[in-house]
């Protein structure tokens, strides 16, 4: 039997595309299927590379129904980072729980919560980041600072100002860097010179 290879390769390559692109885009159509509830059980398990994966997971969802659960993983010291990226990956649906986490008695919850706010960029938290620019926790003010930095809105300016008299040199150089990112130079010129 004599195959012409040239005209087998020539039919064969378009097939092995086609294969190729399917397993790369695997993964996603898996994830988009994925059950939340599932997953959300998965956040209770003992082995921590599986609860850190399922954070991952659940921000890739983009679901609304992970929200809670990601609030609630905010309290665990060693996922909260992931947490708060997964929440951010969720947006708009997770900013009024991240904002009620701002009042949490635990500092790592408020500062982390602080943070992902401003990743979204939402401004319906730039009151309540305006107020815990005064919480008694420094990394929690700096965060709220960062935060309203990168929501650039205007109602924050003077609050903002004011925060360049924070005791913490952190606290005032990232309420600087705020007021520069949202183009106010004249305010941290005029608060240096006064």
């Amino acid at each position: 039997m004599y195959y012409d290879v040239k005209a087998l390769s020539k039919n064969i390559k378009p097939i092995i595309i086609v294969l190729a692109i399917s397993f790369c885009l695997l993964p996603i159509r898996c994830l988009q299927a994925a059950d939340v509830n599932a997953l959300v059980q998965q956040l209770k398990n003992e082995d921590l590379l599986i609860r850190l994966n399922t954070i991952m997971a659940l921000g890739e969802t983009r679901d609304a129904r992970a929200v809670e659960p990601l609030i609630s993983t905010l309290k665990d010291e060693i996922c909260v980072c992931t947490a708060a990226n997964s929440l951010v990956k969720i947006g708009k649906p997770a900013v009024e729980p991240l904002i009620a986490a701002l009042k949490d008695e635990k500092p790592i919850v408020r500062r982390n919560a602080a943070k992902a706010l401003g990743e979204i960029k939402d401004v319906s938290a730039v009151k309540p980041l305006i107020f815990v620019l005064k919480d008694k926790d420094l990394t929690v003010r700096w965060n709220a600072a960062k935060a309203l930095g990168e929501i650039k809105d205007a109602s924050a300016v003077e609050p903002l100002i004011e925060a360049q008299k924070d005791e913490s040199p952190i606290v005032r150089k990232n309420a600087v860097m705020a007021l520069r990112d949202m183009g106010k130079t004249e305010a941290v010129i005029a608060d240096i010179l006064y």
